[in-house]
């Protein structure tokens, strides 16, 4: 990714720590674990990435859309919209796609998703830990209603931030945190089949898949 979107990326996460959450884009090995199961589906299927940021991730996912996936791309950030439609989804990689309509960009909270049952998988680059329990629950509860059943959500979180800040962090920030942590935990205990450590990442990050119509212990990849 070229310097000065980098740049970009790191003066959106300082305006705006609670849409960005990340210091640095995700890198290849991230995106490859998030698209993990995406990558090894073998017929047609409909993908929703949220929190696409400057597109790390979308880059890996259009290296594996087939030609009848469809693939829908939502960004609340404006500079970062632009940056998808000007510098990622005109490359080749994508315009055919584009043009046949088959990859579309919205700027909205992934809140304001209207789909249900239309995906068969949502891969998130959202920054829940950053979230207020409420936004949260919204989120999750997009990804439930958006997903058909047996679709697998695919998101992220840094290695150990949420107990190195529940330990450092003070006020509300801390009393967020103690909120947040114990509802992520059921949640990850409840509906998590898969997780993949990426120590390469910056910071080093785990990548969850979820699915909701099955209750399956977490394995380690």
């Amino acid at each position: 990714m070229p310097l000065n979107d980098r740049l970009r990326f790191l003066r959106n996460c300082l305006n705006g720590p609670g849409t960005v959450g990340a210091v640095a884009p995700s890198s290849r090995k991230l995106a490859q674990a998030l698209c993990d199961p995406y990558r090894c589906c073998d017929k047609p299927a409909a993908v929703l990435e949220i929190g696409a940021g400057t597109g790390a991730v979308t880059r890996h996912i259009g290296s594996l859309l087939g030609p009848d996936d469809e693939l829908d791309i939502c960004e609340i950030d404006p500079e970062f919209v632009d940056i998808l439609e000007s510098k990622v989804l005109s490359t080749t990689t994508f315009a055919p796609a584009v043009r046949a309509g088959r990859v579309r960009v919205v700027c909205a909270p992934a809140q304001a998703i209207p789909h249900e049952d239309r995906y068969d998988f949502v891969i998130s680059g959202l920054p829940l830990t950053a979230f207020s329990l409420e936004d949260i629950e919204a989120v999750l509860g997009m990804v439930r209603r958006a997903l058909k059943p047996g679709g697998v959500l695919s998101y992220f979180e840094y290695v150990g931030l949420r107990k190195i800040s529940r330990t450092f962090s003070m006020g509300k920030h801390r009393a967020r945190l103690r909120e947040i942590s114990p509802y992520l935990n059921k949640h990850i205990r409840t509906y998590e089949f898969d997780q993949q450590y990426v120590i390469g990442n910056l910071p080093p990050a785990v990548a969850r898949h979820l699915r909701y119509t099955t209750q399956t212990a977490a394995t380690h990849s």
